[in-house]
């Protein structure tokens, strides 16, 4: 197999992996015909936990060897200089972004995707699961797609961070664009992606950015969980 099959082949396999990420969840619903508008909403959750982890196993599974080295390396005698590295490229992202919805609430008053909303939403209505969600289910299975699975198509030094920042962005609004303003925030989103796969190229450690991913997710939980509380 030379070169130009095996870049298609994975080319073929993380848009594989992005589509299952989009269209995973309706899949038992389509096979079993499921009316999850019959279903409450404790039922509504837990049909939706049950199948965001088996697609973490399924993920984990396409890239054990990977993912068991890169957890030994990181959580060793050295976690404390790898997390220093995980939290200072999420800084990074973390101002690029806050700066870019600074200047996109100025240019459209919106301060807030259409992505959020829908995220602030659903924690309102079921706060521990969301957890679930923005601590341990995106960061992985975000990671592994836009980090990992990408870096088999290209690892250049310049095109990897901007193609794994770039689709990144566009996962996060490609759901909900109606309209030109939408499209602006694929830059914050964009700007975080492209942090995390500069983090990625520098650790070869897929653990650095899925810390960063948690931290980040942290960040934005806690804060509207905290703004609800006061």
């Amino acid at each position: 197999m030379d070169k130009l099959e095996k870049k298609l082949l994975y080319i073929l396999k993380t848009t594989g992996l992005i589509i299952l990420l989009l269209i995973f969840q309706i899949i038992p619903v389509l096979l079993f015909n499921i009316d999850l508008n019959k279903l409450s909403l404790l039922q509504k959750i837990l049909y939706l936990l049950i199948t965001d982890i088996i697609l973490i196993i399924i993920y984990i599974l396409i890239y054990k060897k990977d993912i068991t080295k890169d957890f030994k390396n990181y959580f060793n005698k050295k976690l404390k200089n790898n997390l220093k590295t995980s939290i200072k490229y999420w800084l990074i992202g973390l101002v690029i972004m806050i700066s870019s919805n600074y200047i996109i609430l100025i240019l459209t008053k919106n301060g807030l995707s259409q992505n959020e909303e829908a995220v602030r939403e659903l924690i309102d209505k079921a706060p521990l699961f969301m957890i679930f969600e923005s601590l341990i289910y995106a960061p992985i299975t975000e990671e592994i797609i836009f980090r990992r699975s990408i870096k088999d198509i290209t690892n250049h030094k310049l095109f990897y961070p901007l193609l794994s920042g770039l689709l990144f962005g566009l996962m996060h609004v490609i759901s909900s664009i109606n309209n030109y303003q939408e499209l602006l925030f694929i830059i914050p989103y964009s700007a975080v992606g492209y942090t995390f796969a500069k983090c990625y190229q520098k650790t070869d450690n897929i653990f650095s950015t899925i810390t960063a991913h948690a931290f980040h997710n942290s960040l934005t939980l806690g804060i509207y969980l905290l703004s609800k509380i006061v």
